[in-house]
């Protein structure tokens, strides 16, 4: 969307002055922190056949409200990496990686966050090399949709969601023109970007390596809630610093009789 990529090119051309902090607002944090549900009888194979549904993940007892898709306050979700393992990753897993990929881009696109801190007062604060500070925040001070993201500088700050506005904190950032019209990114930014790098085989701007880097973050700062503590994170090695217990979260052991 237009306005994601006017305010991710805002913080990293240095219209805000001096990047400070990102904000990712994953919906659900709070309220999918725990996964677990009591029992229930399971339907006949034909129905559910919940063996297969949990794959690779640890077994667990068979409810309902674990395929509720986006039925957040019952505990419901389809991802594996949420709640059909013990270490749920509510709105982290399941939605931080829609706007901490964004966070990525304002920083430029550089490597996940080296330090992740355990929740305070409601957010969550991991720190890039660079000194930037990445918050995971349940909700965004202003109402823009769901998955807002808000970049903050020495000299300003802007704020957007999928609802398609965007909030700034001087309307001179717009320099006198519309949303649409900043930066050359027309709505149909990522599909066109692809169909250019089809003929010129080059990287698209939403890639894997991207990719990759947000779901790291998301991981991580879900590691640092599982264990209640600050962990260190080294980008190049993909370990965490000195830090056995961390690491040992970083996989799961598959059920059989799954193979990867």
């Amino acid at each position: 969307l237009p306005h994601f990529a006017f305010a991710c090119e805002l913080a990293r051309t240095g219209k805000l002055g001096k990047l400070t902090r990102v904000y990712a607002h994953p919906r659900g944090m709070k309220s999918l922190m725990s996964g677990w549900q009591p029992p229930q009888e399971e339907p006949d194979k034909e129905v559910v056949d919940w063996d297969m549904y949990l794959g690779p993940a640890a077994w667990r007892p068979y409810n309902a409200n674990l395929l509720d898709g986006f039925n957040f306050e019952k505990g419901g979700g389809f991802v594996a990496g949420d709640v059909r393992t013990e270490r749920v990753g509510g709105g982290v897993l399941e939605w931080g990686s829609h706007c901490v990929d964004l966070c990525q881009w304002a920083v430029d696109d550089c490597p996940p966050p080296v330090e992740y801190h355990p929740p305070k007062d409601g957010e969550l604060t991991a720190r890039y090399e660079n000194g930037v500070e990445l918050v995971f925040r349940e909700e965004g001070w202003i109402p823009l949709g769901s998955c807002p993201v808000r970049f903050e500088g020495e000299s300003g700050w802007v704020e957007a969601g999928d609802s398609g506005k965007i909030v700034l904190s001087s309307p001179e950032l717009l320099a006198g023109r519309t949303v649409a019209e900043i930066g050359g990114y027309p709505a149909t930014f990522h599909v066109r970007d692809f169909l250019d790098c089809v003929k010129t085989r080059g990287v698209t701007k939403g890639n894997a390596a991207a990719a990759a880097n947000a779901h790291i973050a998301c991981h991580a700062a879900n590691i640092a809630i599982f264990l209640n503590r600050t962990v260190k994170y080294d980008p190049k090695t993909h370990e965490f610093i000195g830090d056995e217990e961390a690491n040992r979260l970083r996989s799961e052991a598959l059920r059989e009789p799954w193979r990867l």
